[in-house]
């Protein structure tokens, strides 16, 4: 991923600013928020960018006209970020999640919880950067107690990877599908049983599947369906549900698209934490071309009201009868898929990147105008 966002063969622009983006992870946070922009702005010349993974690199910090610092909390973030205010640089802190209210069951918790080192740290950081950049409103809101300069950046796509013709499977069977990593059991354990009592009604006709986790990750969930056999026992072809192994990031897009799913869920506990993520889930079923049915939460129904085709519920009762709505009739379905492919067309990385642009320069003149005085 970085050979293609920073090519030894692509020169810097001497007449244009260079930001460093100094990276928590490979993964999705680390690609959307950081590797993603960072391509983007070299491609419409609008900055030359840097991603370090998890590293302290003092030339590209010298090098750097704004050091955005996704990687917090660690000893080596608190490293290069001294090292950035000593040398005068502007610094920025980029968030995507509210890491005060990590769940216990949430992998994360182990660094985020507030008896670590990690979260103290992070909010000393967050104090003493020049701003913050957020995905969503709500994250602004709760941090801004610690920094009054924050920008928020929604999370965006890029048409290249996710303008896929999804392709329906014509084996008579109805998918019903949810994607996401193993820090998302209690998020599913909201809609096992709903699911359950919707395989065992319309058996032979809907399967279930899951994206994202091994079989072993799903102990304790969905108990009442087959544990997840890739063959069915009985027919030897496949069980009521199946699971299928994460992607790398770049396979990602065109992967999901390819399971051709006729509905999609996007299950998320009402808490804190949830409150404060962004829409992500819904642009990358919406660009799939999937129906979505998904939890009322914050980010789910600011997205709606923004214009997103998304069906909401709260409880058993609203999942169960919103899935089995759209399971029979196909015409809500395709309206749905026809209305958001449209809503996603606002969310195109290509046509939003001046946004990064415009933040990194207003950041870069505010710190200018401070230094001077």
């Amino acid at each position: 991923m970085e050979k293609e966002i920073n090519p030894s063969n692509v020169k810097f622009d001497k007449d244009l600013p260079t930001v460093l983006y100094i990276v928590r992870d490979d993964g999705g946070c680390g690609f959307y928020r950081c590797f993603q922009p960072a391509l983007n702005l070299r491609k419409r010349v609008l900055f030359n960018s840097i991603t370090d993974l998890k590293t302290v690199n003092r030339e590209h910090i010298l090098q750097s006209d704004i050091v955005v610092f996704q990687e917090i909390g660690s000893s080596v973030s608190l490293e290069a970020f001294n090292f950035a205010i000593k040398n005068g640089k502007p610094t920025v802190i980029e968030v995507d999640d509210f890491l005060h209210t990590v769940s216990p069951n949430n992998p994360g918790y182990g660094t985020w919880n507030p008896g670590t080192l990690f979260l103290h740290r992070a909010i000393g950081q967050m104090q003493r950067a020049n701003a913050m950049t957020v995905a969503t409103p709500q994250l602004a809101r709760e941090y801004f107690p610690f920094n009054s300069d924050i920008y928020i950046i929604p999370n965006f796509l890029s048409e290249d990877k996710w303008s896929n013709y999804q392709v329906k499977k014509k084996d008579g069977f109805l998918r019903i599908g949810w994607t996401g990593g193993n820090s998302h059991l209690d998020d599913l354990k909201l809609i096992d049983k709903v699911i359950e009592k919707i395989v065992k009604e319309y058996k032979d006709k809907v399967k279930f599947e899951i994206m994202g986790m091994v079989k072993e990750e799903m102990r304790g969930v969905f108990t009442g369906l087959e544990p997840f056999h890739e063959t069915c026992p009985k027919c030897n072809y496949q069980g009521d549900s199946m699971v299928w192994s994460p992607e790398i990031q770049d396979n990602y897009p065109q992967v999901l698209a390819s399971h051709g799913w006729d509905i999609a869920l996007a299950p998320v506990v009402d808490t804190a934490f949830n409150n404060a993520k962004s829409d992500l889930k819904l642009k990358e079923y919406s660009a799939c071309g999937f129906p979505v049915v998904a939890s009322r939460v914050t980010p789910y129904e600011e997205a709606k009201e923004a214009g997103c085709s998304v069906l909401l519920a709260k409880n058993f009762k609203e999942w169960y009868n919103n899935i089995k709505g759209l399971i029979d009739n196909k015409e809500a379905r395709d309206e749905m898929v026809k209305s958001n492919k449209e809503w996603i067309k606002k969310y195109w990385i290509e046509d939003n990147v001046q946004l990064y642009a415009d933040t990194y320069n207003e950041i870069i003149k505010k710190h200018k105008l401070t230094h001077k005085k």
